[in-house]
Order: C-alpha cells, then structure tokens, then sequence
C-alpha cells in the first residue's frame, strides 16, 4: 500500500475538487455544445481549421467532425488528458476517489460540479478558440512544458511549479486559479474542522502567495508536506 493510500485509510473522508460522484452527464454535455448556430469551421480560417483537423487525426484518431459541435476548451482538456494517458490510463484524483469509495470513507468536494461548470462558461468562446489554435501551434512547446510541470511536482517544488503554470495560464489565472484558491482554502479550513479529510486538489492551487498551503497557514492550520 501506498503512502497515500496509507493516508486515505487513516482518514474520515476524502473530497476531490469536486465530488466525481455529483457529475451531470447531461448538463456537461450540454456544456461542452457550441451554441446552435456555430460549429468549429465558424471559430477558425479554412487553413487554421484543416491544421486543427489534422492535428485532432492523428492524435485522437476521430475525425474532426466528431468535435464540430463542441467548445473549444474541452477539446484543449482532451489533447492534454491524451499526453497523460500513457502514464495513467485515469485522472489521478478520479483514481483516488474510487480508492477511497471502495473503501466506505465520506465523500465530498471542496468545489461543486456546477461551480466548476460554470468556470468554464466564463471563458470567451473566442478565448477558448484562441487557446485550441496555440496549443495546437505550439504542440511540442505545449507537451514540454507539461512534463517539466510533472517534474516539478514530483520533486516537491511547488513555487517554481506555481510559477510556471501561471505564466502559462496568461489573463485566465486570477479565474482558473486565484480567485478559487479563496474559496477552496476557506472550504478546507470548514471540512477538516469536524472531520479528518483527504483533500485533491490540482498542484498548481497550491503554491504561491495566494496558493492554498499559505492561505490556510494564514488561518493558523500546521501544513507540512508529507514525503514518499
């Protein structure tokens, strides 16, 4: 067993940033749609757009036209899920929630599935566009800089970690990152106060001057990192 599994078994409940549980299939389909009235070929120039369908092939293997109805920015969640998949076939956090529901423990979510919905729906149809077109563009710069975040994380270095991905996030950290780092502070400081708690969060919450681990240091919690 696994130090983290150790830990999990230890505790009462287990809350990931949100409660996998929770999921609406529906409404996250429904999210993911462009609106009626466009479709991907609407979003990028004939050339752009051949170039994206050719990308989406050969990575993916589906034709283009199985995304043409679908936002942007989960296309971009799919192409960066497909770089990790060769490590781990699941998500590390929906791993460790099935971990701790096999195992009877009190499940929840520092976020809600609608909250995390909704951040996406505040991001720009344009904005989602654009972001696509770089990674795609920029694709072997993009896969790089995913494994030096890897790299980062798994050797402990959080701050060079929290550096590095808000360069990358540009305009969108204050909404992807900071502005949720408040909330999900407060809400861990609430859940850990009644019961022990296994929280999964993404790396990239935790580092910096408004990152999880200060802010919750900053209510007087002991944080230390545990080593494996």
């Amino acid at each position: 067993m696994s130090v983290i599994e150790e830990k999990i078994e230890a505790c009462d409940a287990f809350a990931a940033e949100f409660n996998f549980d929770d999921a609406d299939v529906m409404q996250m389909d429904n999210q993911m749609q462009l609106p009626e009235n466009q479709n991907l070929a609407h979003l990028f120039k004939p050339k752009k757009y051949k170039a994206i369908a050719t990308f989406l092939e050969k990575q993916t293997g589906m034709d283009i036209t199985f995304f043409d109805q679908q936002k942007p920015f989960f296309i971009y969640q799919l192409i960066t899920e497909t770089l990790f998949q060769k490590d781990m076939p699941f998500a590390l956090d929906r791993y460790l929630h099935e971990h701790a529901k096999a195992r009877n423990k009190i499940l929840t979510g520092v976020e809600t599935f609608a909250e995390q919905m909704a951040i996406m729906e505040k991001i720009s149809i344009e904005e989602q566009a654009k972001i696509l077109q770089q990674t795609i563009k920029n694709f072997e710069n993009y896969r790089r800089q995913l494994k030096k975040l890897t790299n980062l994380y798994q050797s402990g270095q959080l701050q060079k970690l929290n550096k590095s991905a808000r360069k990358g996030m540009g305009s969108l950290r204050k909404l992807l990152i900071d502005d949720r780092n408040f909330i999900m502070a407060d809400r861990i400081a609430a859940m850990t106060a009644d019961q022990s708690t296994f929280i999964a969060i993404g790396a990239g919450h935790l580092g910096g001057k408004n990152g999880v681990l200060r802010l919750l240091k900053l209510k007087n919690m002991k944080v230390k990192p545990v080593n494996f």
